[in-house]
């Protein structure tokens, strides 16, 4: 890494040049410097509505960098260790569909796991390709996925053998590694491609307590969520090609294919200032992230009725590595499931990140501190106070369903549907895909079969009270198919 040229935010730099020169503007957008922006706008944004632009060409280019813009990417990609990194500014998905753009055509089969985001079945739709799932692991006792291990991946390869590419959910959203290294390198002897959401990995190149990164165990792309756990704005990822990689070129086409031809220069900007962050301050906030991360669960664990899981998840031999900072907080003891701890943590002032089975993750950040560490504690602490620690039997999380591939996400969204009622919808073909937040994983996608365990499984989830997301009738009470 070169630490002098890391001290710059070319980007931010030029755009602030480039409002201190105080154009008159005769572009978009059309509130012009904020001076047509809404009462709510000019009070939420106030002077920042000046470096709201449009297509700059005196700044640069997203889709074809030359300037500052440029400067930043590649700065990024020495940073990670990339051998081209690109900047998103529609989210880690356009990542993740750019990917599989540049990857695999119509007919390609892709190997996938089912905990794989939503974003993924976007990319097969738009590719056409076709997915292969590999089997995951689940820990009963965590009550979470562990992902795959190599067996699955060998199996898949054995039954798909034409396969173009796999992708891997790495971490997951409990932190859990799986063994990327291995299985990579498998993959790679396979003639396979490598791709991985690494959404929930953008900090891990910045301390050696937490899993390698993706790139270090020799992915060939790598999605990141830069806005998730590591300072830069909402909707801002980074997209990582490996040096020597061959479709790099494919990928900068897709990435312009898949992401807005009106970039917001304030996402450009913070990907570049908290790309700055990370070079000059990263291993310091994020070590301190995962000291603070021990802290808080070792603290959790000295409440009655409550526990959080840590480094003894490696005893899984599919788990290469956990990330300490995701910490996971089980109120099973306490007679308690995930949605209502949810809720309790709620009116305690705590929003968490996701809810399952009888566990809430929260996310520790280079944000937290020791204030919003107690807080968190001090909450846990108050809803075990008012109940008795006991052994309770609680509602299990039930394993997402094996799923069914009949035809592909394309031609199932292509193809002619009807609606009919969820009770009369067994062994029809989904045309549409429905997932329970979090963490935007399908129970049922496009072009699968609706199983006996599909339903059953949506039916316990409707009545945990879990919102459906996807589907055109929120209710599912109906659901749509494809026309027999």
């Amino acid at each position: 890494m070169d630490r002098l040229r890391q001290q710059r935010a070319p980007f931010a730099e030029a755009l602030e040049a480039y409002c201190a020169k105080h154009m008159v503007p005769f572009h978009t957008p059309g509130h012009k410097a904020g001076n047509g922006a809404p009462a709510y706008e000019k009070a939420l944004f106030g002077d920042a509505l000046r470096r709201d632009l449009g297509l700059m060409y005196a700044l640069d280019d997203l889709f074809q960098p030359e300037g500052p813009l440029k400067e930043a990417m590649e700065l990024a990609a020495d940073l990670y260790g990339a051998g081209q990194t690109f900047f998103s500014i529609n989210g880690t998905t356009a990542c993740i569909e750019a990917m599989i753009l540049a990857v695999c055509r119509r007919g390609d089969e892709i190997i996938i796991p089912r905990e794989a985001h939503r974003s993924v079945m976007g990319g097969l739709v738009l590719s056409g390709a076709v997915p292969v799932y590999m089997e995951s692991r689940f820990a009963e006792k965590e009550q979470i996925s562990l992902g795959p291990d190599l067996a699955s991946l060998q199996q898949a390869i054995a039954a798909h053998p034409q396969a173009k590419a796999v992708l891997f959910t790495y971490p997951t959203y409990d932190g859990i590694a799986v063994k990327l290294t291995e299985m990579t390198a498998y993959a790679h002897a396979h003639g396979l491609m490598v791709l991985v959401d690494e959404a929930h990995g953008a900090h891990l190149p910045f301390s050696p307590d937490l899993p390698a990164s993706a790139l270090s165990c020799g992915a060939d792309c790598t999605a990141q969520s830069t806005h998730k756990l590591t300072g830069s704005l909402t909707q801002t990822s980074m997209l990582h090609c490996r040096r020597g990689f061959p479709l790099t070129e494919k990928v900068r086409a897709a990435m312009a294919l898949v992401q807005s031809t009106s970039p917001h220069y304030w996402f450009l900007a913070s990907l570049d200032s908290a790309r700055q962050q990370l070079a000059l301050y990263g291993e310091e906030r994020i070590a301190g992230a995962v000291a603070l991360a021990r802290k808080i669960r070792n603290s959790l664990n000295q409440i009655p009725g409550i526990h959080s899981f840590g480094r003894e998840i490696l005893s899984y031999d599919s788990v290469a590595a956990l990330d300490e900072t995701k910490v996971t907080i089980d109120f099973a003891g306490l007679g308690l499931d995930g949605r209502q701890a949810e809720q309790l943590l709620r009116r305690e002032g705590i929003e968490v990140e996701l809810v399952a089975a009888h566990h809430v993750l929260a996310l520790i950040t280079l944000g937290d501190d020791a204030e919003s560490a107690a807080a968190l504690v001090r909450a846990c602490t108050h809803i075990a106070g008012g109940r008795q620690a006991r052994s309770v039997s609680v509602q299990p999380e039930r394993p997402l369903p094996r799923p069914e591939v009949v035809v592909s996400p394309q031609d199932a969204w292509n193809g002619d549907t009807e609606c009919i009622p969820l009770d009369s919808a067994r062994d029809c073909i989904a045309a549409e895909t429905i997932t329970f937040y979090p963490p935007g994983i399908p129970v049922i996608a496009l072009g699968e079969r609706m199983t006996a365990e599909v339903l059953t499984y949506i039916r316990e989830k409707m009545a945990a009270g879990y919102t459906p997301n996807g589907p055109a009738d929120g209710s599912l009470r109906t659901i749509r198919i494809l026309k027999r």
